[in-house]
């Protein structure tokens, strides 16, 4: 069956205040800013930025009201094919308000006011939207969780992408419920114990799902799919780094739209770490924040000029459907 949409995503929404300074300052002293912009951000939120500036057919739900930063959030995701038609009136809702500074070398800290935050639950979720997505994204950093929203998802048989990075008490049971598991390293250590990534990527495969992806920034990423359990390592691509600011959420939007246009786990990991890649390095540092997200024909033009023959030529032609307006 056509479904109306590649991806749903379902989590949170940030405006971000990105503040560019030379070095990251250290405590009791006085800085300058040498560039300031205003930008969308959140787990979920830019991972369907990423996957409609990719082309892909997305949607983004949550809870928002007629607030500023509601509306700044809502014509940003517009601007970038992201339909927003699902999110709920709440008068009380909206995006959380960060502040991020990002050093010379484009490393980052975020600072965060959630107070607008207002949770999905399942009533937000009608069958009807579920049942249009090839896959819903849902993010986890802190409690409540979208825990009721992913056993909906679930009951109704649409695959899950779990982006979950909060050791909260609703952690595990999120990640039970996934067919494909994307965690950072901190989280992968906390969950199985083990501080080396492929250990903590075995464990966490024990439970059994369509794939199982921890990331380790610059490293690349450890996966385990349910067709080949045993972990393997996918490097990143060496690139000059800008900002590494919404990388992590680009290679999951990326690897959504991969997923939900029926491509295989490895090559979606391929076209994710490619897309991430083109975010961090944010054209030589010319685009900042959202407007570093990489269309889909400068992911394949990355692509084709980095992998290598004979691999080249099959996995460009298989990547070939994300293209395809469908």
């Amino acid at each position: 069956m056509k479904k109306q949409y590649d991806v749903v995503g379902v989590g949170i929404a940030a405006v971000d205040d990105l503040k560019y300074v030379s070095d990251y300052p250290p405590i009791d002293c006085k800085i300058p800013v040498h560039g300031s912009t205003r930008q969308g951000g959140g787990p979920a939120c830019t991972a369907m930025a990423a996957a409609g500036s990719l082309g892909g057919r997305a949607a983004y739900v949550a809870r928002f009201g007629d607030g500023e930063l509601a509306r700044y959030m809502v014509g940003a995701l517009g601007r970038r094919g992201v339909d927003t038609s699902h999110i709920v009136h709440d008068p009380a809702g909206g995006p959380y308000h960060s502040i991020i500074v990002v050093d010379g070398q484009g490393h980052r800290n975020v600072f965060y006011d959630p107070a607008l935050y207002k949770i999905v639950g399942p009533d937000d979720m009608p069958d009807a939207l579920v049942q249009s997505a090839g896959l819903v994204l849902l993010d986890h950093i802190t409690e409540p969780s979208l825990l009721p929203v992913a056993e909906k998802v679930r009951r109704l048989g649409v695959p899950i992408l779990g982006d979950l990075e909060g050791q909260t008490e609703s952690s595990m049971p999120m990640a039970a419920l996934t067919d494909y598991l994307i965690v950072p390293k901190a989280f992968a250590a906390w969950a199985s114990g083990a501080s080396d990534p492929r250990e903590a990527c075995a464990f966490l495969a024990k439970t059994h799902r369509a794939a199982t992806v921890v990331t380790h920034g610059a490293e690349g990423c450890y996966f385990s799919t349910e067709a080949v359990p045993a972990v393997r390592h996918l490097p990143a691509f060496k690139v000059d780094v800008f900002d590494t600011n919404g990388c992590g959420d680009t290679f999951h939007g990326a690897f959504a739209l991969a997923i939900a246009r029926g491509l295989a786990v490895e090559d979606g990991l391929v076209f994710a770490s490619g897309a991430a890649a083109l975010k961090a390095m944010a054209a030589g540092g010319k685009r900042r924040g959202w407007e570093a997200l990489p269309t889909m024909d400068a992911v394949l033009e990355f692509l084709g000029a980095r992998l290598q023959a004979p691999e080249r030529a099959g996995l460009l032609e298989r990547l070939e459907v994300l293209g395809a307006r469908v």
